[in-house]
């Protein structure tokens, strides 16, 4: 039992720390300073927009869902109040969230694709994470 909530609770923080990747992926190849939120959510929605082959309307229902997402995410993850359980188990509520929004605007498939996506940032981030 022991062992499956420490599996869990890394399976948590990967998946933070993966979101958190994502922010710092917003930073240009010359080292500037992380984009704001809009501009991280839009990159976002590209990256989407392009694996899920989105329409224009799904694009424009998306858009305001992932610039909610993002002030969250970042707040999250400059709370220094909250220990490393407590931000995964809330970056999870987070994308459950978000995902309840995304799941009656994306096509059955495009929602597989898009959990498998969540999925493989998931795992990567474990990766990273063991590779430290």
């Amino acid at each position: 039992m022991r062992k499956s909530n420490i599996t869990l609770a890394l399976a948590l923080f990967a998946f933070m720390m993966t979101l958190s990747l994502a922010a710092q992926d917003t930073m240009s190849a010359q080292g500037a300073a992380p984009q704001t939120d809009k501009a991280a959510a839009l990159q976002k929605l590209e990256k989407m927009s392009a694996a899920l082959k989105l329409t224009p309307q799904q694009k424009q229902q998306v858009r305001p869902i992932l610039m909610e997402e993002a002030p969250k995410l970042k707040a999250l993850k400059t709370d220094t109040s909250l220990g490393p359980m407590q931000k995964a188990m809330q970056m999870r509520q987070i994308a459950d969230a978000t995902d309840a929004k995304l799941k009656p605007i994306l096509s059955p498939t495009q929602y597989q694709t898009w959990q498998q996506m969540r999925a493989q940032e998931r795992q990567q981030m474990m990766q990273k994470m063991e590779n430290r």
